[in-house]
């Protein structure tokens, strides 16, 4: 009798790596990213607001699309995060990664494809042949 007990083995307070790894994921491509849109996207909706309220024609509609799709889009990401941490299952915690990761990229790649542009864009003019170049 003295190799048996009555009591039950304490839970470890930790999840294991292969829990947690789809959650770090979303987090490692939301952070980075977030930091670029979020800013960008409030300064959209800002300024079409703005541009509303002095009684403009509407220039900035076509922009707000790009500022509010990540506003509304992060949370919902960060739903996906929150839940994928919480996953019971290996595969549930993927899926809801997966989704959060794709709803990141779907919501973030105007944006990011205006700002990339536009920085090269302004590097190409520094480049022989650009207007800014000087030898």
């Amino acid at each position: 009798m003295s190799g048996t007990t009555d009591t039950a083995p304490a839970l470890s307070p930790h999840r294991p790596l292969a829990l947690r790894l789809p959650a770090a994921l979303l987090a490692c491509v939301a952070v980075p990213v977030g930091m670029i849109t979020l800013p960008w996207a409030a300064f959209i909706v800002v300024a079409c607001v703005r541009s509303l309220l002095r009684g403009s024609e509407g220039n900035w509609l076509g922009l707000v699309t790009m500022g509010v799709a990540p506003l509304v889009g992060y949370p919902a990401a960060a739903v996906l995060w929150s839940r994928s941490r919480r996953a019971a299952t290996l595969r549930r915690g993927w899926i809801l990664a997966l989704l959060g990761v794709l709803v990141i990229v779907a919501v973030s790649f105007m944006s990011l494809y205006a700002l990339g542009y536009g920085f090269y864009d302004e590097w190409k003019e520094t480049q022989p042949g650009g207007r800014g170049y000087h030898p």
